[in-house]
């Protein structure tokens, strides 16, 4: 049971879908799947509705997502681009938006819907 938990956390995530030319230890590749996985559970928790969504379908409808990134003096913003979910996803994130990134030279961090599609 253990074997096929891990196994179906991994599904999506494994590293060598994304480049079967890297030759990756077991032990990497499969903390960095579970890593991941863990990650997009918690944000599926703050979604409401979407706790018990796939890894896939969470990817697909709020990650796949194209948009810019603005860095100014004191502020980073995401402007995201217009997607069925957007607003859901920008409530989620209010929560971040005066948030300070202290590994990026203490600046503020937002994210935005964009007015572009």
């Amino acid at each position: 049971m253990v074997e096929k938990g891990i196994s179906e956390q991994i599904e999506f995530f494994h590293l060598n879908k994304v480049s079967s030319s890297m030759v990756i230890k077991v032990d990497f590749d499969l903390t960095m799947s579970i890593l991941t996985h863990n990650l997009l559970r918690l944000f599926a928790m703050d979604l409401p509705g979407y706790s018990h969504i796939s890894d896939y379908s969470l990817y697909k409808k709020f990650l796949a997502m194209t948009g810019n990134v603005q860095i100014e003096a004191d502020q980073v913003t995401i402007k995201i681009k217009k997607k069925r979910n957007l607003p859901l996803l920008l409530t989620t994130m209010q929560k971040f938006k005066k948030m300070r990134l202290r590994f990026f030279e203490n600046k503020t961090f937002s994210v935005i819907g964009d007015s572009t599609t």
